[in-house]
């Protein structure tokens, strides 16, 4: 028996825009008000309602401000609380001239800056372009004298540059302190020199004999200190530091059981 299936609209899972998504943490207004539904489809719903408290869209289109030119009045009256641009620089006078002058003071300042910013624009347009004269900079070689010539000796106090080997150099005036650090430089460098076409031989040292950690008594040697074993006739023995007292512990416990025998 056919059954009849209803079309699957794949338009219900998908929330059309404009929405916020889930996480968002702005202002929504009336969103307290809306449940059981999702946060997409809620946000949705008030973001595109016209029958709202104030009959306007809460999504719409903001006009730009226009920059408007200040407005003065000619005459102000006596008592006016109001900010007078300029006006913290006239005193002693009465507030009718005062603020006469302000004003004055005022539009003269804006006609300058009107000034300013039409030369700078006058001037971007006839700046010439800054063409590369070449592809590549060349590496910067400094024309000062360094350590490596010879020409600087010390350096005097104040000085804040760096200073090759001078950090273990302590206990010692600056001039002396420097004359001797720039000295180890050269003889450094000098060593360098003189050793950079040779080729360095390195001698094997020497390989130190392997002791057995798993003897418990060494034959030529005592415990070290702070063992805290057993150790054969070691409480008959006083006068002595733990390592000669314990030396030849096991040639003792040897002794001790002959003797027995």
């Amino acid at each position: 028996m056919a059954v009849n299936i209803a079309a699957f609209n794949t338009d219900s899972l998908v929330t059309p825009s404009p929405y916020h998504i889930p996480g968002y943490g702005g202002y929504i207004p009336q969103r307290k008000y809306k449940i059981g539904g999702t946060f997409s489809k809620t946000t949705h719903e008030i973001l595109t309602d016209k029958d709202n408290s104030s009959g306007n869209l809460v999504l719409r289109k903001i006009e730009p401000v226009k920059e408007k030119t200040p407005q003065f009045r000619s005459n102000l009256v006596p008592g006016y609380t109001g900010y007078i641009p300029k006006g913290e620089h006239w005193f002693a006078l009465p507030y009718v001239t005062a603020c006469s002058y302000a004003k004055g003071d005022h539009l003269k300042s804006l006609k300058s800056q009107a000034e300013e910013k039409q030369r700078f624009l006058e001037n971007q347009l006839r700046a010439v372009p800054l063409n590369p004269i070449k592809s590549s900079a060349d590496p910067f070689v400094s024309k000062q004298s360094s350590y490596k010539t010879h020409t600087i000796d010390y350096h005097i106090s104040g000085y804040t540059g760096f200073l090759p080997m001078s950090r273990n150099k302590i206990s010692m005036g600056y001039p002396s302190m420097t004359k001797q650090a720039i000295a180890d430089y050269r003889e450094k460098e000098r060593l360098q020199a003189a050793t950079k076409s040779h080729v360095p031989f390195l001698e094997k040292p020497a390989e130190k004999p392997v002791l057995n950690r798993r003897v418990l008594y060494p034959a030529g040697s005592g415990m070290v200190p702070h063992y805290t074993g057993h150790i054969p006739g070691e409480k008959f023995k006083y006068g002595n530091t733990f390592g000669t007292s314990t030396n030849a512990a096991l040639k003792s416990m040897h002794c001790y059981s002959q003797v027995n025998k």
